[in-house]
């Protein structure tokens, strides 16, 4: 009997709440933790018995690792209205995100600048870059 219990409260889906804070330097912080002054997202019902993503596993696959599959029939629907503001919300994130990594490049910019001899910075530089490009590629989506 303990088993199934066990079972069963394994299977349940994992639920937080999620906070946005911006900090007096403008750093945006999103966390399951509430902090004073962060405001808590509304990011909508999270739909039950969703099936996971599958993983192609190796196995051959006709068309690539892009390869769509068809929607089952019993797969749940979410509303478009529902669906606008999740986006909307998950646009919103992106971009503030994309801004704050544009601050921090710039800072790191200016650091880099003024040690052009340490690695640590110039990697700090590539890696804000590589951030907002990976943030444009989320936010072409999203639209």
């Amino acid at each position: 009997m303990k088993r199934y219990l066990i079972l069963a409260l394994l299977a349940m889906p994992a639920m937080a709440d999620i906070y946005k804070h911006v900090d007096a330097e403008g750093r945006i912080t999103y966390s399951n933790v509430p902090i004073k002054g962060a405001k808590k997202l509304d990011l909508g019902p999270i739909p039950l018995g969703v099936p996971a993503p599958r993983s192609s596993g190796g196995g051959k696959s006709s068309g690539g690792s892009n390869a769509r599959q068809p929607t089952p029939a019993s797969f749940p629907r979410v509303d478009a209205a529902t669906q606008h503001s999740r986006d909307q919300t998950k646009l919103q994130i992106l971009q503030d995100e994309l801004g704050n990594e544009q601050r921090l490049l710039a800072q790191a910019k200016q650091k880099a600048a003024a040690a052009p001899a340490d690695t640590k910075q110039r990697d700090n530089v590539l890696m804000h870059e590589k951030n907002i490009e990976t943030l444009h590629k989320e936010i072409a989506r999203v639209k």
